[in-house]
């Protein structure tokens, strides 16, 4: 009797274990599972990006930081999402508007922030030129980095399907396993439905994406 007892014990442990098991993890692999397969939720819920189907990992793009020239490390990134912005030629002041756009874009996800990390990537112009980076006054915090060659460009431009779409009018994101995973129309959506997007991704991801230190 004391034997199956314990062995009926055992068994209400583990199934107990189970439960605790399946109550944390389900929610953010259900919440994961809707961001990739947004046709399962209310239209009400349908996010407004580009779903970018299969994710594109970005960690072979070799860029470079536009004033020191050290290689970006896409691993730094890891566990963050990421907003990228990519521009061709000089960051002129259309440019900056847009950063300074993402920035409030950023703050205004509040202590959510510091799971967001901020990318322009700048291209060659139409002749090849290296591009002038901004000033970084009121940008800080964003990675400004350059393709190093033609090689580099157009691995990106095939990556980001620039050939499709205009660069400058999109909000790229990368997840926290550094894939590429969805886009934004910066020209044809409200900055209330992007941020209800990236609150969306967030809210998904918060059982398992780290902090970083920008404000």
């Amino acid at each position: 009797m004391m034997m199956t007892a314990d062995a009926s014990k055992t068994r209400r442990n583990r199934l107990t274990l189970l439960a605790l098991i399946a109550i944390f993890a389900l929610p953010p692999l259900l919440g994961w599972f809707f961001i990739m397969n947004p046709q399962w939720l209310p239209s009400e819920t349908v996010n407004k990006g580009v779903l970018i189907h299969p994710p594109r990992a970005v960690s072979g793009l070799a860029l470079s930081d536009a004033a020191t020239g050290v290689p970006l490390d896409w691993h730094e990134l890891l566990d963050k999402w990421v907003f990228v912005a990519v521009n061709r030629g000089d960051c002129d002041q259309q440019c900056i508007t847009r950063l300074i756009n993402l920035r409030q874009l950023r703050r205004a996800l509040a202590a959510e922030r510091k799971r967001v990390e901020r990318v322009l990537i700048m291209l060659p112009d139409a002749t090849g030129r290296a591009p002038k980076p901004p000033p970084m006054e009121g940008l800080e915090g964003t990675r400004i980095v350059l393709t190093g060659n033609s090689d580099v460009t157009n691995n990106l431009v095939s990556l980001f399907e620039l050939e499709q779409i205009e660069a400058s009018e999109h909000l790229f994101i990368v997840d926290p396993r550094g894939d590429l995973m969805m886009r934004h129309n910066l020209k044809t959506l409200k900055a209330k439905e992007i941020l209800k997007d990236l609150e969306l991704l967030l809210k998904a991801s918060a059982n398992w994406v780290q902090g970083d230190k920008h404000e």
